[in-house]
């Protein structure tokens, strides 16, 4: 019995025994904690692994095609390979590297095991053909170095840092701490370049560092990772040392000043504008040949606070490529002053803008005139009922006889006979005449209410119409005249004036709310943009310059008003119907 019962307790302890030998070399779990395989060239792709539930864990990455045919092959670091014995390996891109298939053995206590099999694909970058580095502090006698710009001009690409080296001697530069002060020499700014993911550079890559052109080379690091970066060289000399106020800009209306000129308004299409301002270079000192430095101006326009142009420039501003949208864009203009090197030594900026509006486009044209009448002068009144438009010029000419003859103001027309007017109307700013596509005149023209023929003409700024009027043998004067010291209203009709003075509203009311706001100056672009019609009153009250038509500079001196500037208007003051 007690044999039984010891053979019965050492089978236990050998169960037992076999069951914690199991457990305890059980497999591990392995997961993919993190991984980047589809990489760009010059890169790094990675992938780093999670072990748990095991001790003693050593790892080996392995490469191979995974066949019958190729044994996969451990790995060691190199500058292709880093952690080929760890848990987070890192390939680098590269097109020396064939496509392989990667994974990891794991060896732990009790045995190994391996990990999913990897696959990396390299992408290839996109080339960036220029960068541009703008706002370099160029180094100055007796100043300690600078590392301010104003940073890259590119999406494509960062500035990452930028170093000092000199002066430069025999080819040898040394680096400069930042305490160092400049003296006579040259100096080399290293500037290096990162690209954003997806980009490089090559050897067809350069780099304007503050209009000059450098180009970008790139180095190979321990990490195998590739740094690219831009040398210029500028020159210090205390000879060519420049005072302040080298350069200057010179306003061409006395008026104006050099910081946030308004230059008034523009509409989108508008081909160009003129910068009213011109630099000039004042007297160097006496130790610099002026012949021997350069100056050039770059400019660039900002929407909203972002880059819509830039380039080298001189005194005029292109619009129609750049303003896209109504808005307010800013012109900044600064200029530079070069050394013969090509060294930047002195700058000087200007800043101002442009409101921007949409062009409101004519579709009808409507003019009033006398009919001749026997007996009475060439020079007959007239009404012009377009808004938008001014009368440029109005004839008179005689085709009774198949032949237009002009007719002078003092000439007077004869019963029995033809005479044709001819009426030329010049579009206000901000307004254009409706064109077809090959440039003509696409107009509905009407003189005193009938359709009128059009004239071609080589502008959509202006616009001519003809009608001839046939005089009978017994003409009488006309029974309502148009009185020609009536002035053009501008397509407005003129109100009758009342027996007793009757407020008619506020100047600037525009919508007849009892308020000024900027609701009165939306309420006026809308109907100048025919989307929205002013009432008889309401145009009175939206007319604030008083110059007989309602127009954007109504508008923009409502908004002013709003925002607490002089107008000179009584812009908020009672109007009485006259």
């Amino acid at each position: 019995m007690t044999k039984r019962v010891v053979s019965l307790v050492l089978s236990l302890l050998m169960i037992m025994c076999a069951v914690s030998v199991m457990t305890a070399y059980a497999a591990p779990v392995v997961s993919v904690e993190s991984m980047s395989l589809t990489p760009y060239m010059g890169s790094y792709g990675e992938i780093k692994l999670k072990v748990t539930g095991a001790t003693n864990v050593t790892y080996q990455w392995q490469a191979g095609y995974y066949d019958s045919v190729h044994a996969p092959e451990d790995l060691d670091d190199n500058e292709y390979y880093i952690g080929t014995k760890t848990n987070h390996f890192k390939i680098l891109a590269s097109g020396q590297l064939d496509a392989l298939e990667f994974r990891c053995k794991i060896t732990y206590d009790g045995g190994s095991t391996y990990s999913q099999l990897f696959h990396f694909t390299f992408l290839e970058p996109k080339v960036i053909s220029r960068a541009y580095v703008v706002g370099v502090d160029a180094p100055v006698f007796g100043c300690p170095p600078q590392y301010r710009t104003d940073d890259l001009q590119s999406k494509q690409d960062d500035l990452d840092s930028m170093v000092w080296y000199g002066p430069i001697s025999d080819s040898y530069a040394p680096l400069m701490d930042s305490t160092d002060v400049y003296v006579e020499g040259k100096y080399k700014c290293r500037f290096y370049l990162d690209p954003a993911k997806g980009y490089t550079f090559n050897e067809n890559s350069d780099c304007s560092v503050d209009g000059i052109i450098c180009n970008v080379y790139s180095e190979k690091g321990e990490d195998g990772t590739i740094a690219y970066y831009v040398d210029r060289v500028y020159t210090v000399s205390y000879k060519g040392t420049v005072p302040d106020g080298i350069l200057d800009f010179e306003s061409r209306n006395p008026s104006d000043t050099a910081t946030n000129v308004n230059l008034g308004n523009a509409y989108l299409g508008t081909d160009s504008m003129d910068i009213p301002f011109e630099f000039k270079i004042k007297d160097l000192p006496s130790n610099m040949a002026l012949a021997d430095y350069t100056v050039y101006g770059s400019t660039e326009i900002q929407r909203d606070g972002e880059r819509v142009y830039y380039a080298h420039s001189g005194d005029r501003v292109n619009l129609i490529d750049v303003a896209t949208m109504p808005g307010k864009y800013y012109i900044y203009h600064e200029l530079f002053l070069l050394d013969p090197e090509g060294n930047e030594i002195a700058t000087e900026s200007v800043c101002y803008f442009v409101n921007v509006y949409t062009p409101v486009i004519i579709m009808d044209l409507s003019v009033e005139v006398d009919e001749p009448v026997a007996g009475q002068d060439a020079e007959i009144a007239f009404l012009n009922k377009t808004i938008g438009c001014v009368v440029s010029n109005m004839y008179w000419y005689d085709v009774t006889d198949g032949e237009r003859v002009l007719m002078n103001n003092t000439d007077t027309f004869e019963a029995g006979r033809t005479y044709q007017v001819e009426m030329w109307l010049e579009a206000n700013d901000g307004f254009y005449m409706n064109t077809d596509r090959d440039g003509y005149l696409n107009v509905n023209a009407k003189i005193n209410g009938k359709s009128a023929e059009t004239l071609n003409a080589s502008s959509d700024k202006v616009a001519g119409f003809t009608m001839d009027f046939t005089i009978p043998e017994d003409s009488t004067n006309p029974s309502n005249p148009i009185d020609p010291t009536e002035p053009s209203t501008g397509g407005q009709d003129i109100p009758t004036a009342p027996t007793i003075p009757v407020v008619l509203g506020l100047l600037g009311d525009a919508n007849e709310d009892g308020k000024v706001n900027v609701k009165d100056a939306t309420v006026i672009q809308k109907d100048i943009a025919y989307l929205a019609s002013l009432s008889d009153t309401g145009r009175i009250l939206a007319d604030v310059d008083g110059n007989g038509s309602v127009n954007i500079k109504d508008a923009t001196a409502i908004q002013k008003h709003v925002a607490g500037m002089d107008t000179g208007f009584d812009i908020g003051e009672i109007v009485f119907a006259s």
